[in-house]
């Protein structure tokens, strides 16, 4: 009975390190992992300017990390959601290259609650607001 006792303590000390870590959830940046599926493209992983398909576009995309220096500190949050959802033109790019999220989003939405009621706008609100908060994250001190 000892030895069975024993036994089990050695097996549940042993293996209490890698259940724990199994316990342990990975926290998901989903403002983060919003920007690599939607922006990186263009914006590069780091957001300065460097996607791979940045070298097709006319105009090249902006350093994101600098939003809030070029705009006196303050990160131009309003701005930057009317960017993203498409309701801002971007004078300076001349044809709106960058996509217009608001209208993707909406598509996305469509696909996903199919048959079933839901408000699009708080759906479209959701997931750039998401992205603004990541943005918002990495700007440069």
């Amino acid at each position: 009975m000892k030895q069975a006792m024993f036994a089990i303590l050695v097996l549940t000390t042993a293996f209490s390190p890698s259940t724990m870590t199994f316990a342990q959830k990975e926290k998901v940046d989903v403002g983060k992992l919003e920007f690599e599926v939607h922006c990186a493209s263009c914006h590069g992983m780091d957001a300065k300017g460097n996607g791979s398909d940045a070298y097709n576009l006319e105009f090249a995309p902006p350093d994101l990390t600098l939003l809030a220096r070029n705009n006196a500190g303050v990160f131009p949050t309003d701005h930057v959601i009317d960017v993203i959802d498409g309701r801002a033109q971007i004078k300076s790019h001349g044809l709106r290259e960058m996509p217009n999220w608001g209208k993707q989003y909406a598509v996305s939405a469509a696909e996903h609650f199919a048959g079933s009621p839901y408000d699009q706008e708080a759906f479209i609100r959701g997931r750039v607001l998401i992205l603004v908060d990541y943005l918002r994250r990495i700007q440069q001190k």
